[in-house]
């Protein structure tokens, strides 16, 4: 009579564990939504004293000076950007049927992680490290636009798409792109309105007294006008790859007086400079240097997407722009020393 193989007799431990994991990851999203407190709940959010719940934000603002701001807030923004609604149409900003269609995906999708606010704070978000983005003030990191600039549609498309590597954003390359555009405009959607509601609370605290909302909502939609809103590409195409550009980037790189690149990321590039334990993000989380000798880069790691990042910088973090410090060739120069880096 044969025996059963260690393999069969493992099977229910395999079984066992690979449930246990899907619990693990999957349970925050399958909790009942009505049992949560959409701006709460959240003991991770307890590390940043910036990344203050909004509703909370609010109640503090009512606490001192009592000037009825959470009602005005919510009359102004509904007024504005209640879908459908007529105002919300003359923005021209949005397809308001994509809009639609993209929170149906999103509440399916997203929600979990990023909120029904989009801020960044749904019932997984406390098991997650980076926390998933906040959309409200309309910061992003991943964008091909200048720095401090709103995103394209196509940088939120890139990200739906692929995900972004070494974080917990999967990618969602098997919907279709229809309703990955959906989702993009639905996001864009929840970044405006939010940044509008963001605006008024933070000009209140500023001023002391409730901001003129057309004001406000002047100062946001200009912001996301597409016709303001240029991808930045490399002015030269990139320099063939040789010894000597590889040298200049590392002369860049450790240059003290120069960009001085090593400070941060260390002088072989693995995240361990001097400087690497004292940042943190917009949002008052920690954050810390990127390993580049991993070669794992989220905003893309094709020279263009190196070159992007080094030149317009990271919104949201302490990474700057260098593309007033530095020529097109010697950026070019420090893509080859960086691609060099995982190499070695």
């Amino acid at each position: 009579m044969s025996q059963p193989s260690d393999a069969a007799g493992n099977a229910p431990i395999v079984v066992l564990f690979w449930a246990g994991a899907a619990l693990l990851f999957f349970g925050p999203f399958l909790r009942d939504p009505s049992g949560l407190d959409p701006e709460g709940d959240d003991p991770g959010r307890l590390l940043s004293e910036t990344d203050i719940p909004f509703a909370e934000d609010v109640a503090n603002f009512e606490e001192e000076h009592q000037l009825g701001l959470g009602a005005a807030i919510a009359g102004e923004s509904g007024a504005r950007f209640e879908l459908g609604s007529q105002r919300l149409l003359e923005t021209g900003l949005f397809d308001v049927e994509r809009v639609i269609a993209g929170r149906s995906a999103y509440e399916r999708h997203c929600i979990g992680c990023h909120g029904s606010s989009g801020d960044g704070a749904g019932p997984a978000a406390r098991h997650l490290s980076p926390r998933p983005r906040n959309f409200r003030g309309g910061v992003f990191k991943f964008t091909s636009t200048a720095t401090g600039s709103s995103p394209l549609p196509r940088d939120l498309f890139q990200t739906v798409t692929r995900g972004l590597s070494g974080a917990s954003m999967p990618g969602y390359r098997l919907l279709s792109e229809e309703l990955r555009w959906d989702l993009v405009e639905y996001v864009r959607y929840l970044a405006v309105r939010g940044s509008f509601e963001q605006l008024m609370l933070d000009l209140a605290w500023e001023e002391e007294e409730i901001p003129d909302a057309d004001e406000v909502a002047g100062i946001v939609l200009e912001r996301w006008r597409p016709a303001d809103l240029k991808a930045v590409y490399p002015p030269v195409p990139e320099l063939d790859r040789s010894a000597e550009t590889v040298a200049r980037g590392r002369e860049l790189f450790t240059d003290t007086g120069g960009a001085n690149c090593a400070a941060c990321h260390g002088p072989e590039g693995r995240g361990d400079g001097p400087s690497a334990a004292e940042f943190e993000d917009a949002w008052g989380y920690t954050i810390v240097p990127r390993d580049l000798t991993r070669g794992v880069f989220r905003a893309g790691s094709e020279p263009a997407d190196l070159y992007r990042s080094i030149s317009t910088g990271i919104n949201g973090t302490p990474m700057p722009s260098y593309a007033a410090s530095f020529s097109p060739e010697d950026l070019w120069s420090l893509v080859h020393f960086v691609q060099s880096l995982r190499e070695e």
